[in-house]
């Protein structure tokens, strides 16, 4: 009698997981999931919004809104894929962008909606808010313009070894760090007085001994200084900028030293944040 009773339970239970609304296989039927192509934007980059939905309703599109705070500043319609996928793109910015900080994108398909929160920044390529003064070692200091968004510098260092630069950050959110470099004090240039790349590395909180080779955007140039636009991660907690001379006392390093260097970096380090090969 009590097997037979234990075999009626169980049977109950099934049929009232079945038939409950919302319940988790109810659930599963609708579910929507929503990325984006990074975390943190600048005005002007297209922001590439993605997802797919687990049960297509055939003629029925998804609703992308965009909101700034309780502010809806965009939205748009998209055609979902019959292997329910969605892709739309965005610019960031625009006369309704009025803010930085959080916006919150948020897509609905059906009766199920799903949200994901990222960073904007207004543009300022070229504006340059803070000044840190830089130690020479026995020899003054030199300064340093930068402006930073998604966190803060908490120091600069020189490194002479490496020939490099060092901002030790602490980041909020990802985001971006324009400097003005002196070339008095700091560049990368071939044998014949070229201008070349400078190596930039990530350093990242959970793996703070190991390098990342990261790429970086050329705002300006001209025979004073080099303006350099480096993305930064919410996890970073250093970068490095590494030239070919720093500080005129401290001498120059060959070509095939920064080749060298670069090669090491690799083998170092599996990740890289770079979508091309440094130019040497």
């Amino acid at each position: 009698m009590s097997v037979i009773m234990l075999k009626i339970g169980f049977f109950v239970l099934i049929l009232f997981v079945l038939i409950t609304p919302g319940a988790a296989f109810a659930q599963d039927t609708n579910r929507v999931s929503l990325q984006t192509d990074k975390e943190a934007y600048v005005e002007g980059d297209i922001i590439t919004i993605s997802g797919k939905v687990n049960q297509v309703i055939t003629g029925l599109e998804a609703s992308i809104q965009v909101f700034s705070g309780k502010n809806q500043i965009g939205i748009s319609q998209v055609k979902v894929s019959k292997d329910g996928e969605y892709t739309d793109k965005i610019t960031a910015g625009g006369p309704i962008w009025k803010n930085e900080g959080q916006i919150t994108i948020k897509v609905t398909y059906g009766e199920t909606s799903v949200e994901k929160i990222i960073n904007f920044f207004k543009e300022t390529s070229g504006e340059y808010i803070s000044l840190y003064e830089v130690k020479i070692p026995n020899e003054g200091t030199f300064d340093v313009f930068y402006t930073i968004k998604g966190g803060k510098i908490s120091s600069i260092d020189l490194n002479q070894k490496n020939i490099s630069l060092v901002f030790n950050l602490i980041a909020n959110s990802d985001g971006v760090l324009d400097i003005k470099l002196p070339r008095d004090n700091i560049d990368s240039l071939s044998n014949a007085g070229q201008d070349i790349d400078f190596i930039v590395l990530a350093y990242e909180k959970d793996n703070s001994m190991i390098p990342i080779q990261t790429e970086y955007k050329t705002i300006a140039q001209d025979n004073d200084f080099r303006e350099l636009s480096i993305p930064i991660k919410k996890d970073d907690i250093k970068l490095e900028i590494i030239g070919t001379q720093i500080i005129p006392e401290f001498g120059n390093i060959a070509m095939i030293v920064l080749a060298v260097a670069i090669v090491s970096i690799i083998a170092v380090s599996a990740k890289s944040r770079l979508s091309f090969i440094p130019k040497i």
